[in-house]
């Protein structure tokens, strides 16, 4: 990929650190705390995955690996044989492999194996059928408006829209009842709210997990802002902006078919004004849109995924109240199978229908167990040979939460003795009258009333530790964060500097620190007030995220001092990029209100040295530089280089 130099210095299509800061106090604190609960690929996905980052991995090796999965191979080789390769068809999956990519094939078998997990429980709002199914066709839009535009390899825009609102199912596991009250509100801005509430926003955990799933940074930065191209910050006519639109334009036609049928309809002058800035011919997109639905379909059958849209929540709210309700009635807690000839089940089953309690008769002891297991029943009616369901049912997941009742055609002291020693809870004749039944089904109601009560005491209890582990998180966020600029603080620096540094004594590479310091601040207090002095902070701040990479750290680190740490620039490198940067600023302007302002900074730099020896004295060296550069008329750098520091001429 061509490197498109900025006018600060820094690559344009190399990831900026204003993500970085967020990911570092929000998305990194989520993924680091809670990896075990956010969706991860599982199984041969996992080993795909481990396999493409192995330099040493052999495309053999990987057409093996794939090779062992049935499905996807299948799904391998249904992209190498799509619309977007106009090739012969290829029926072999290390030909598809080749004609795919390997860093492609990896990124889908992530995405695949997440679309056939569903691990979330108590998050009624959120669909899985209708996010994958909606994840599906932003990832066959995006292709398509690949193909057309060469902005990107289409078999790359495929994995990245499927997995661009990855961040939105990370949130469900990770908070699924505090994400569920959200997603039930429908806010216009969810974004916002999940900001306010978790700390972090689906997109920016988005990009951060598809880093970790290893989608390049090309990718991955631009599909953070798909939802709000404007919010990006790239150069309006550079490849990752036009990215940026094309993910949007998939995202906007992908809204609209989900949620309005099989037709997609968006605002008319929206896509008029993308077409033309992807340079897209009159009618090219109805004509993808078209190709596109078409190949959704096909997908959604291939992954068992439904194209309808979601069912309404608040009618679910209701039918779920309504079971609820029909609950509370004194036998319709009950739910009962019979596991017995025809005869004994009909005895049974006539006693219960008289109860008004519905039972079924089973054949199969694995089957009861499944029916136990998907909660469709709570009370056994088992006849001999009764010992492998009894003692299965004992030592399984549903032995506290069922009831069993052990059969027998007559009544036998010996048979009693032996049906509670291996696990019943009570024995009956097969010919109980109904009036002699009833009462012994009380005790099953107690039993399942009261695990019932404990369940959602459990549930309540679950809900409340993961309220306070949500608040914990808050708070360390907001313990590392500047809440005027939204920049690291002073102690998160510090962390980040030690890091930075323990790096560079193990891998030999760079470790540079900057710290900036606005000219004159103390003189815009007193002339505009405080609140004005906080605007430019604010605003000089949003100046250095746009203007440092993805790998480096800009921290306030009190009053009107900020530092960037560096993993990548020598001192050479950091001198340039410094002039640039203090360029940049010189050369803007902030607006407050009817005001402008305008600011300089003087900036010190330092790199490590050997005679360092801790990460304090490079924190030293650079201050030294910075009080140099002050003292030397501002507006200008000083560097530390050999032990002396010295000014850069202007």
């Amino acid at each position: 990929m061509a490197e498109h130099v900025r006018p600060d210095g820094y690559m344009k299509d190399t990831p900026r650190a204003g993500a970085t800061d967020e990911r570092a106090t929000g998305a990194k604190l989520l993924l680091d705390s809670a990896s075990e609960r956010l969706p991860t690929p599982d199984g041969v996905a996992l080993a795909i995955m481990e396999a493409w980052e192995d330099s040493r991995t052999t495309f053999y090796q990987l057409s093996q690996l794939v090779q062992t999965d049935p499905a996807l191979s299948g799904r391998v080789l249904k992209l190498a044989n799509s619309a977007a390769f106009s090739h012969r068809p290829v029926a072999s999956v290390p030909a598809a492999i080749m004609r795919v990519g390997m860093q492609t094939v990896g990124q889908l078998a992530v995405a695949f194996s997440l679309i056939n997990k569903d691990d979330i429980h108590n998050c009624p709002a959120f669909d899985h059928q209708q996010y994958w199914s909606r994840c599906l066709l932003m990832a066959v839009l995006s292709r398509g408006l690949g193909e057309a535009t060469q902005l990107a390899p289409p078999q790359d825009l495929f994995a990245c829209g499927l997995l661009a609102r990855i961040g939105v199912l990370g949130l469900a596991c990770v908070y699924p009842e505090a994400y569920s009250d959200l997603l039930a509100m429908n806010p216009p801005d969810l974004t916002a709210l999940e900001k306010q509430k978790f700390s972090v926003d689906h997109n920016e955990l988005s990009e951060a997990m598809m880093l970790d799933f290893c989608v390049p940074n090309a990718l991955a930065e631009p599909a953070r802002y798909h939802e709000a191209p404007e919010r990006s910050g790239f150069d309006r006519n550079a490849r990752p902006q036009k990215l940026v639109l094309l993910l949007h334009l998939a995202y906007r036609l992908s809204e609209a078919a989900v949620h309005g049928g099989d037709a997609i309809e968006a605002d008319t002058a929206v896509l008029d004004s993308i077409s033309a800035r992807l340079g897209l011919a009159e009618g090219e997109i109805e004509r993808i849109s078209n190709d596109a639905l078409a190949e959704w379909r096909e997908w959604s059958k291939l992954l068992q995924l439904s194209v309808h849209s979601a069912p309404n929540h608040q009618q679910s709210q209701r039918t779920s109240a309504g079971q609820d309700e029909q609950s509370c009635g004194s036998t319709q807690m009950l739910r009962a199978v019979v596991i017995a000839d025809l005869n004994c089940a009909a005895s049974i089953t006539a006693s219960l229908a008289a109860l008004n309690i519905r039972a079924e008769r089973c054949d199969d002891s694995k089957q009861a167990l499944r029916l136990a297991m998907e909660h469709q029943v709570n009370v056994f009616f088992v006849s001999p040979p009764y010992d492998s369901f009894i003692r299965a049912a004992r030592h399984s997941e549903i032995g506290d939460a069922s009831y069993i009742f052990a059969v027998e055609t007559s009544a036998d002291t010996e048979f009693e003795a032996y049906a509670y020693d291996i696990g019943a809870d009570d024995v009956i004749v097969a010919d109980l009258p109904v009036e002699r039944l009833e009462p012994r089904l009380k005790p099953a109601l107690r039993m399942l009333a009261q695990h019932e009560g404990w369940h959602s005491d459990r549930k309540d209890l679950h809900h409340i530790a993961k309220e306070l582990a949500l608040s914990h998180r808050q708070q360390e966020v907001l313990a590392l964060t500047d809440q005027l600029t939204e920049l690291p603080n002073r102690r998160a620096a510090i962390d980040a500097l030690d890091q930075a540094w323990s790096h560079s004594l193990r891998s030999q590479a760079p470790c540079a620190l900057l710290i900036m310091d606005i000219d004159h601040f103390k003189s815009i207090n007193d002339c505009y007030g405080h609140a004005v002095g906080d605007q430019v902070l604010h605003a000089t701040a949003a100046v250095l995220k746009q203007a440092v990479r993805r790998d480096e750290t800009i921290a306030r680190i009190g009053g009107e001092e900020f530092l960037l740490i560096s993993t990548r620039l020598n001192l050479r490198e950091a001198v340039v990029a410094a002039e640039r940067l203090r360029r940049h600023i010189e050369h803007a302007t902030i607006d407050i209100g009817s005001k402008v302002i305008k600011i300089t900074v003087s900036i010190g730099i330092a790199a490590r040295e050997a005679e360092m020896s801790d990460p304090e004295a490079l924190m030293i060296a650079a201050d030294k530089a910075l009080y140099a550069a002050k003292d030397g008329g501002r507006n200008r750098l000083g560097f530390f280089a050999d032990g002396k520091v010295r000014l850069l001429k202007q």
